[in-house]
């Protein structure tokens, strides 16, 4: 499957800018940046960043990135997505794929796989005729992982997975430059400052948009996966030095992003190769991730995840619809915010879509039961993303297909008063209320919520990225190009569009 090291320069260029790699998390439908990127792209064309700014320096500016908490767990722990300024992001995409960076980049991108018995598999992929980029990308994960662990079961007895603490949090911005440049030539004095070294230029930009911090890069961007990759490949180049010291050789890892699966004949190779690779993270400022640290000596189970080995055993067909929204909640319970249960999720707003059709386009008898007790369905789910934060897309959907069913106008107003409430008690919870004001747009238009972005859904005068430190032509454009396409939010229904459905899940509809 083809790369976005497959590109050149031009079509790299038009890869990144495209919204969908700006922003990768799923948002509604009417929640647009195409438009910002275009503009920004044809404004700063042969133009470098200093010359739009202010007098105010943009490392002393708060807020140069736009921050959407999100709860991880129904509890208290969050991690923060961050939607890039758009000048920052536009100009940084014009300096990697200006052609000779770009060369520097895919150059040592080859570098990082010259050694076989390591494979990278999550360098981000390329759309295809039937497949989007984010489909292309799970299907990656499915066959040159889960798929080809099984196959290795032919050759090795043990298997062990470990992978990275915070790894995005953890990213030493400095060794993104040992990554393109190597570590001795990037500590020389004359080269701290080199503007020809791609390494220095992406490193600055990071920093511009994190108050000069080193440690961390944002989380939300295939960009940012892919400048991950960087510094991760560097790692394996690193471990392969170490393990050829060490006479290493027999062993295979398979790594995706920071998850590492090393298949060795025994588990004492296993521990000596996990102890190099520990080594070669520490240098780089990264900590392996001891909870998730799994040994197995059964290669073929020890290839699936926990959820889905369960969810095999487990699985019940029903034509119950509650009884299945209850299998769905147990399965949260033990194994929360799993790939198999975003999974079936999903599968469960497809069919209350699927209703929606013209009887004679379906043969499920199931789709076609009558729903009843609509508010205890919406209970189960809304409990259910209760502590499985990761779902608040998918059951917003299915919340929007249940609630119509509920004729009175005022008891669908109470009931997301309710749904409200319930979620105030959670911190960090700006990501879902993006969703919940999907269905309370044409709920009750009078339900209001604090995060900035929610607010520019109504009023476009609502500020997402401080750009204080940028001249005011630049500052127009970024406080004033729409982000938001009315024409879409006029045509909403309160259930959600096929189209809507479709576009959600489709990131990790096979991690099961």
């Amino acid at each position: 499957m083809k790369t976005v090291l497959d590109l050149d320069h031009t079509e790299a260029k038009a890869y990144f800018l495209e919204e969908s790699k700006y922003f990768s998390v799923e948002l509604p439908d009417y929640i647009t940046f195409q438009e910002m990127l275009n503009t920004l792209d044809k404004k700063l064309s042969g133009r470098e960043l200093k010359e739009i700014k202010s007098a105010q320096k943009v490392r002393d500016t708060e807020g140069v990135n736009y921050k959407i908490l999100h709860n991880k767990d129904g509890k208290f722990a969050w991690r923060p997505f961050e939607i890039i300024h758009p000048a920052i992001y536009v100009n940084l995409i014009h300096s990697i794929t200006q052609e000779n960076h770009w060369t520097t980049i895919t150059d040592c991108f080859k570098g990082y796989a010259q050694n076989p018995k390591i494979e990278c598999h999550s360098i981000p992929v390329l759309n295809t005729e039937d497949k989007s980029a984010k489909e292309n990308q799970i299907y990656e994960w499915w066959n040159k992982v889960e798929q080809r662990s099984i196959t290795l079961a032919l050759e090795f007895n043990h298997v062990l997975h470990l992978d990275i603490a915070d790894c995005y949090g953890s990213l030493y911005t400095h060794s993104i430059v040992w990554a393109l440049h190597t570590k001795e030539k990037a500590k020389k004095t004359e080269n701290r400052k080199n503007k020809d070294f791609i390494g220095n230029i992406i490193d600055w930009r990071i920093q511009d948009m994190s108050n000069g911090q080193t440690n961390g890069i944002p989380q939300g961007s295939v960009l940012m996966d892919f400048i991950a990759e960087m510094v991760l490949g560097y790692a394996d180049l690193q471990l392969t030095e170490k393990l050829i010291d060490k006479n290493i050789t027999d062993y295979k890892i398979i790594r995706y992003r920071d998850d590492y699966r090393i298949f060795t004949a025994n588990p004492q190779n296993a521990s000596l190769i996990a102890k190099e690779l520990s080594e070669v993270l520490s240098e780089l400022n990264f900590k392996v991730n001891s909870q998730k640290t799994i040994d197995n000596n059964d290669l073929v189970l020890g290839a699936l995840k926990q959820d889905k080995i369960h969810w095999i055993y487990n699985k019940r067909k029903t034509e119950n619809i509650q009884k299945w929204l209850l299998q769905l909640y147990v399965l949260g319970q033990k194994f929360p915010n799993s790939g198999t249960l975003y999974k079936e999720v999903k599968l469960f707003l497809d069919w209350l879509q699927k209703r929606e059709e013209p009887k004679e386009q379906y043969e499920d008898k199931k789709v076609i039961k009558e729903i009843q007790n609509p508010e205890v369905l919406i209970s189960i789910l809304i409990n259910l993303a209760y502590s499985n934060p990761r779902l608040y897309p998918l059951v917003t959907g299915s919340i929007s297909f249940l609630i119509v069913k509920i004729e009175n106008e005022n008891e669908r107003k109470e009931i997301i008063s309710k749904i409200k409430n319930k979620f105030s008690q959670l911190p960090n919870t700006n990501y879902l209320n993006v969703w919940l004001q999907r269905l309370t747009l044409k709920i009750d238009v009078d339900t209001t919520y604090n995060s900035n972005l929610c607010k520019k859904v109504t009023n476009n005068d609502t500020i997402l990225w401080q750009s204080d430190w940028l001249n005011n032509d630049f500052k127009v454009i970024v406080d004033k190009t729409k982000i938001v396409n009315d024409e879409k939010v006029n045509k909403l229904d309160i259930s959600f569009s096929k189209y809507e459905t479709e576009q959600l899940g489709s990131y990790d509809k096979m991690l099961s």
